[in-house]
């Protein structure tokens, strides 16, 4: 476990504007804020804001929010102790680490194992092409015999697995790396015989994550009689293939600066694109593309370029991930390449400027594209020619945005030679069907019971509760701030529990009764209150409130009132009256809730006690002087 000492220093050290930054390339300060269109969301605007003031982010759009720690391990799918770790080493911070539970040991001690056995492996790879006379010569021979030069053999980490089937194992073994992690990670086998490797005699791809660590390896074998020409390593604790993109790490700095991602479909069309001086540039690994490998893309551009060969199963793949793309609310085009031609291979064939003239001369708009292929595959068939334009409209209908699809649907009608209104009909007609799908798939009977009792209950809002969350987002905002009246000073947290305490007014809302208990006692332990306290809540459901209680979507120029003479109704300008206002509503909303109990009772009860009924009238007769109080005062 990491002391608390230190997680305090590294929350400490972090900006969270440095952290959101390297992930975010279009992070922009507006006002004392910054802001960027979601990580975690689609969207065109930009709601993602980060307060380097408070250390905290918080999306406007989806709701999520949090502090450094929390972003790093949302945006890297990392576990808390790891988003410390990972910050930790970017600010130069030590860890050493106490004591943890066995439960803990047991669930770190694996994804650490595997972490240090593929990172043994990897160099372990390395060592044997470049150092042994059976890598030089199988393993260099073929990556050269390729076109890769040293340099970029290098700068890929790619490696060489011998022919010896327990070479890896049986040296791992001996510098006491543990079968457990060599088993789980995929790179061994183990029986009652011995051991053998899942990768030998292959040469090595191996596969990084977005921060550069090692996750697993891609092999190619090098024997023709070999059934499987490539094998990848099988998921495991820390490798999700469809979580991750081949090439990442060394390309996401090129693919923020050229607001551009080339997806290719291997690992040596990635290698060779990178050579030929293009460097934005992934591969989903040999599997299909997937919603999250399409996500990781976005936190650094909204446009994707697919790269395909010119067969028809290229054609095939093409049309799939087209359509995955355009759901996830991103720009798609794509490029062929010319028969029997690949990226790998035209890359090698081209200088390194008619390549890259080529990628820019070729690059189609996903619509150009399968408006040329109905053209040139449909000619004179009419069945044909109405299947390629409903895959475009359905194609169009993927597209989030409802102008875009509009948009799309004028630049179709002419290029197909179809009415737009036509197409407009059709794409609604697929809209409907997904809308149907998503209900059918979505919705069991016991959920469709559970979404109208969710939907009654928002439209009979608590008015007790909008109150008490009130008090709490003025103690959060202004607990610490003097109140000024005429007779005397005063905290703006004291003032508002001492109010509670004389008029014994309780929380009635659980969770927000056990919210102002910690705040009270934080109070009394440190006399001022840090909000940094619960921004850092180990509750997520406290953390996440808390943010939401001293984030703002729209900051106020001070122009609008230096410069033009306008006043905005600004809570801070008259605080007083805020407060005041504040816990009166309380107290009505109280007296409220207390009645309508009462009333319960006398209604089942034939014959009421004196003291219910004389209770009942007391809180009458307290609503009646609230009710001035805030008429006289408020309206």
């Amino acid at each position: 476990m990491i002391p608390k000492e230190t997680i305090d220093k590294i929350f400490e050290s972090c900006r969270i504007e440095e952290v959101v930054g390297s992930y975010l390339p279009d992070l922009k300060k507006k006002g004392t804020n910054y802001w960027a269109c979601c990580p975690f969301h689609n969207e065109k605007t930009p709601s993602f804001s980060v307060s380097p003031t408070k250390g905290i982010y918080k999306c406007f759009g989806c709701g999520k929010g949090g502090n450094s720690v929390n972003f790093v391990m949302e945006i890297g799918g990392l576990s808390y102790p790891e988003a410390l770790k990972e910050l930790a080493l970017k600010y130069n911070i030590e860890i050493e680490e106490k004591e943890l539970t066995p439960e803990q040991i047991d669930k770190e001690n694996k994804r650490d194992g595997i972490y240090l056995i593929s990172s043994y492996a990897n160099k372990f790879f390395q060592e044997q092409l470049w150092e042994t006379e059976e890598g030089k010569k199988i393993g260099l021979s073929y990556f050269k015999h390729r076109g890769f030069s040293n340099q970029t053999i290098k700068k890929f980490q790619l490696g060489f697995s011998p022919k010896q089937k327990d070479a890896f194992s049986k040296l791992a073994i001996k510098n006491l790396y543990q079968k457990e992690f060599l088993e789980e990670s995929g790179l061994s086998f183990f029986n009652e015989k011995g051991c053998s490797d899942r990768f030998k005699e292959r040469v090595i791809f191996p596969i990084h994550n977005y921060s550069g660590k090692v996750l697993g390896f891609g092999g190619r074998s090098l024997d023709p009689k070999n059934k499987a020409k490539y094998l990848n390593s099988p998921e495991n604790p820390i490798y999700h293939k469809s979580k991750v993109l081949y090439g990442l790490y060394f390309a996401k700095s090129e693919i923020g600066k050229r607001d551009n991602c080339f997806i290719v479909e291997g690992y040596t069309d990635v290698i060779s694109m990178h050579q030929a001086g293009v460097e934005n540039v992934v591969s989903a690994s040999g599997t299909a593309l997937s919603t999250n490998q399409i996500n990781l893309i976005g936190r650094l551009t909204k446009n994707i370029t697919l790269l395909f060969d010119g067969d028809e199963a290229g054609v095939r793949a093409s049309f799939k991930s087209i359509d995955l793309i355009l759901q996830e609310g991103m720009n798609v085009k794509v490029v062929m390449f010319p028969q029997g031609e690949d990226p790998d291979s035209y890359s090698k064939k081209l200088s390194q400027e008619d390549f890259t003239n080529y990628l820019d001369e070729n690059t189609k708009d996903f619509i150009q594209y399968k408006s040329e292929l109905l053209n040139k595959n449909s000619q004179n068939d009419p069945a044909k020619r109405v299947k390629y334009i409903k895959d475009i409209a359905r194609s169009i209908s993927s597209i989030p945005d409802r102008l875009l699809r509009s948009e799309y649907c004028k630049v179709s009608s002419s290029l197909l030679d179809v009415s737009e209104q036509d197409l407009l009909r059709e794409v609604g007609l697929f809209l409907q069907v997904k809308k149907k799908d998503m209900f059918v798939h979505s919705n069991t009977p016991q959920q469709n019971k559970i979404n109208s009792d969710t939907e009654k209950n928002s439209i009979k809002i608590n008015l007790l509760d909008v109150c008490e969350k009130e008090i709490l987002r003025l103690l959060f905002n202004y607990g610490n701030r003097v109140l000024e009246f005429e007779d005397e000073k005063i905290k703006v947290s004291k003032y508002i529990i001492d109010e509670l305490y004389n008029d014994n007014i309780t929380f009635s809302n659980s969770f927000y009764k056990q919210i102002l208990n910690e705040y009270k006692q934080k109070i009394l332990e440190e006399r001022e209150i840090n909000i940094n306290h619960f921004f850092h809540h180990e509750n997520s459901e406290i953390q996440q409130l808390s943010i939401s209680f001293v984030s703002k979507k729209h900051e106020i120029s001070k122009k609008w009132e230096d410069i033009h003479q306008i006043f905005t109704g600004d809570e801070t300008k008259n605080l007083e009256l805020t407060i005041e206002k504040a816990i009166l509503s309380l107290k009505q909303a109280f007296i409220k809730s207390e009645i309508e109990k009462i009333n319960k009772v006398i209604s089942t009860d034939e014959d009421p006690s004196v003291e219910t009924i004389t209770k009942l009238t007391k809180l009458y007769k307290a609503l009646v002087i609230i009710n001035k109080l805030l008429g006289r005062n408020f309206n």
